[in-house]
């Protein structure tokens, strides 16, 4: 091989040539006009970057569109399946540690809560004590997971994630209390959820009887997780929904829903067949009320003259004064009429107690009656959502389907006009029903009036009647709340000082047993000597 200048020769031969072509080829070019510049030569090279990217994504769609009865709906291959875990089934001593380990890996050390607040684990395990069965065994809470596969740096994606985990926990849990924290710590973004099994309206733990009834329960949840995501413009599916039969998910509707449009515009007679009874209610709360406020007043002016009479027999019988045989027959008139009072009081009380029974009554009917109407909302989504994905996965659906289809839509927007209406018409009820307060309520009796102003918080902030509404609600709500707190605090006082002071206290008495209902529902420390009484049969007081 011949090397010229470190070089071989052919390659020095071959560089020489092109060399020359090149010279030559920009010298005619520049004699034509044709030379182009580098700008130029960017530009060609840019406009033909353009053209490629055009033709790559106008080569093949990743859509195919069906029509079906004057609609149209895209068949997608690329759907991806939403997943939901239950991770664990949690004792009440291990959901503190689980809490705080979602929080371990949170973004800002705080977990969101059903109301949508920002709390720590403390916040939670103090709201959720007193929900937490009594048996060793007993288990409390679920440990759930909500995934996606979206990029974890998408800042969108995370916000639909989080809407839609909360979405599908007010439909699926409603009435139930969670925590909520996001990680993006990892591959994927996800949510876990720490959920209180014991309903705030039923007062019950989430029970099933059979392996099937879970599946079947947590198969819905993915259903609505995949609906939520797809809504917020996430593709998400449950492909086990598509295996579905419409035709038994429509009976099941129509068996606890009306879908006669008629029936949806005309006015809800239960609704107001409840209102006016409550209105009743609140009307004879007040004039029985007002009634017994006037015998009390009697009954202390009778009760102060009894008193003067008896002094005075007394004094009469002492002085030997025949003036006592009239007094004595004065003095057994006027305790006669003093009797007859005290059992006339006793009678508007048994009267009170029976309004104030029966508003609870139909405040929870009520109640029963606006859940009914969310969850058939809940149903004929599912529906419409199940009947899509059908669609998309090109799965056969009948005439009936798509009329029934149809019938749904409907339905859904008439729906979601009339249930703000029913929200605050049961926030009312609930307002009415924690006002009727009486002078004598038990720490017991009035637990469940808090109950009761927690259950439509609970409401209110699931509800879609407006930002507006929902603060004024929220304020009126909480201020009887804390109101009866207050008279929950002044009766424990009392039924405190009562204990305390007796000669001999059995934990089988109902003071006793109301002593510690006020503990549990204050969240208060019980005084030492009444819990060791807790821990016996009876206790005669030796200090």
């Amino acid at each position: 091989m011949i090397y010229i200048r470190g070089y071989p020769a052919p390659t020095l031969f071959i560089f020489s040539m092109l060399t020359s072509f090149y010279l030559f080829t920009n010298i005619f070019l520049k004699l034509q006009g044709f030379f182009l510049t580098s700008a130029e030569y960017d530009e060609i090279l840019e406009t033909l970057r353009v053209v490629r990217a055009r033709r790559t994504h106008s080569q093949k769609s990743h859509h195919q569109h069906v029509s079906f009865g004057g609609m149209t709906f895209a068949k997608n291959k690329f759907s991806k399946q939403a997943v939901v875990k239950m991770i664990s089934n949690l004792p009440k001593d291990r959901i503190k540690n689980c809490i705080d380990y979602t929080l371990k890996n949170s973004l800002d050390g705080y977990a969101i809560n059903d109301k949508g607040e920002k709390v720590s684990s403390d916040d939670i395990i103090k709201e959720w004590s007193k929900d937490f069965g009594s048996h060793p065994n007993s288990k409390d809470a679920w440990h759930l997971i909500f995934s996606i596969k979206e990029p974890c740096s998408d800042e969108r994606a995370l916000k639909k994630l989080q809407s839609s985990v909360m979405e599908v926990m007010n439909k699926n849990f409603f009435g139930h209390k969670y925590s909520m924290v996001l990680h993006t710590h990892q591959n994927n973004p996800h949510i876990h959820v720490v959920l209180n099994k014991r309903n705030i309206f039923s007062d019950k733990k989430i029970h099933f009887d059979s392996r099937d009834e879970i599946k079947d329960f947590f198969d819905d949840v993915r259903t609505n997780f995949a609906y939520a995501l797809d809504q917020r413009g996430l593709n998400y599916t449950n492909t086990s929904s598509l295996s579905k039969d419409l035709k038994q998910e429509w009976n099941k509707i129509k068996k606890s829903i009306k879908l006669e449009t008629d029936d949806y515009f005309a006015k809800d007679f239960i609704n107001d067949y409840y209102m006016k009874l409550q209105e009743r209610n609140k009307e004879n709360h007040k004039a029985t009320a007002s009634r017994i406020d006037v015998l009390l007043e009697e009954t202390v002016v009778l009760k102060n003259e009894h008193e003067r009479l008896f002094q005075l027999l007394i004094n009469l019988k002492k002085k030997k004064n025949k003036r006592w045989y009239k007094v004595s027959k004065e003095y057994k008139e006027q305790g006669n009429f003093y009797v007859k009072k005290l059992n006339e009081i006793k009678g508007e009380a048994e009267k009170l107690r029976k309004i104030e029974y029966r508003a609870q009554k139909i405040a929870e009917f009520h109640k029963a009656n606006y859940q009914d109407k969310v969850g058939g909302v809940v149903r004929l989504e599912n529906f419409v959502y199940n009947y899509n994905q059908m669609r998309k996965a090109g799965f056969k659906t009948s005439k009936s389907d798509f009329e029934n289809f149809k019938r749904a839509k409907r339905a859904i927007a008439i729906h979601r006009k009339k249930e703000s209406e029913l929200a605050i018409k049961y926030f009312d009820d609930s307002l009415i029903v924690s006002r009727m307060l009486g002078a004598s309520d038990s720490i017991f009796k009035l637990d469940k009036k808090l109950k009761n102003l927690d259950q439509a918080l609970h409401s209110l902030h699931n509800s879609s009647v407006g930002d507006e509404l929902i603060n004024l609600y929220d304020k009126r709500l909480k201020a009887n709340k804390e109101f009866i707190t207050d008279v929950v605090t002044k009766r424990f006082e009392r039924v405190s000082q009562r204990l305390l002071k007796a000669e001999k206290i059995s934990k089988d008495d109902f003071l006793f047993k109301e002593y510690f209902k006020g503990v549990e529902v204050l969240g208060v420390r019980a005084d030492e000597r009444l819990l060791k009484i807790k821990m016996k049969k009876d206790y005669i007081k030796t200090f």
